[in-house]
């Protein structure tokens, strides 16, 4: 794999702070196909290169390596070699992908259960840093709010996102309460973020953020407990098929 590819892209950058996983290869090639399968990594994608990848995901290069030779023996990814190589997303077509709908389908339903378990933790979380938040705090996540809604781009939008809720979770003075959410964002996540995203998606992200800020602003925690659970729900869980 060309070492030019070790520049992690914007669908995988700034999330060292935040992702920490440990896996096996088909656990990773689990979720590139996932993100496959979504269209957060459409046909011709370039992914990071290995040692990008192992960095971001806290596993050994032979871990990733094997994960993309999967991969490119089921025909979905293909590496280039030379200037400009790397490992490409070869193939997103739902045909492809239909020999694989088992594992995706098995992957979809484990995360669904995260997705749930992370609206229920986050809306305690909110609550909390309702109550326990400074002035300075108050001021960073209006400074947050307003930076994700200048990021209409999927991938650097899902970035911001991620960043306003760890900010949140800071603020419930709570380390414990922090190390939960990066671990359960860990777990649904993986090395990058393939949420749903659409224009009226993110209008009604930023319309929740700014609502979230303004509970936690007159420290009423019910409301933002309530807001917060509401918004990973509706902007991050898929409606039942």
């Amino acid at each position: 794999m060309n070492e030019q590819s070790d520049s992690a892209g914007p669908e995988f950058s700034g999330l060292s702070d935040v992702v920490s996983l440990t896996s096996a290869p088909q656990q990773i090639a689990d979720h590139i196909l996932s993100g496959i399968a979504v269209g957060a990594l459409p046909e011709g994608t370039l992914l990071p290169g290995e040692r990008a990848l192992a960095a971001d995901l806290q596993v050994s290069r032979s871990s990733v390596r094997a994960a993309l030779l999967r991969l490119e023996r089921l025909g979905v990814v293909e590496r280039r070699r030379g200037r400009g190589g790397g490992t490409f997303v070869s193939n997103a077509e739902p045909a492809a992908l239909a020999p694989m709908a088992d594992r995706i389908g098995e992957f979809h339903a484990e995360r669904r259960n995260l997705l749930d378990a992370r609206a229920i933790f986050q809306n305690s979380v909110a609550a909390t840093a309702a109550l326990r938040r400074t002035d300075e705090e108050l001021t960073g996540l209006r400074e947050l709010a307003q930076r994700y809604s200048e990021r209409a781009e999927a991938a650097v939008a899902r970035t911001a996102d991620a960043q306003f809720h760890f900010a949140i979770a800071r603020a419930s003075h709570n380390p414990e309460l922090v190390r939960m959410a990066v671990d359960i964002d860990t777990r649904i996540n993986a090395g990058f973020r393939h949420d749903p995203f659409s224009d009226e998606l993110f209008d009604h992200a930023v319309a929740d953020h700014a609502a979230i800020v303004e509970a936690i602003a007159t420290h009423d925690a019910p409301a933002a407990g309530r807001l917060c659970e509401e918004h990973f729900r509706s902007t991050t869980m898929p409606p039942k098929g």
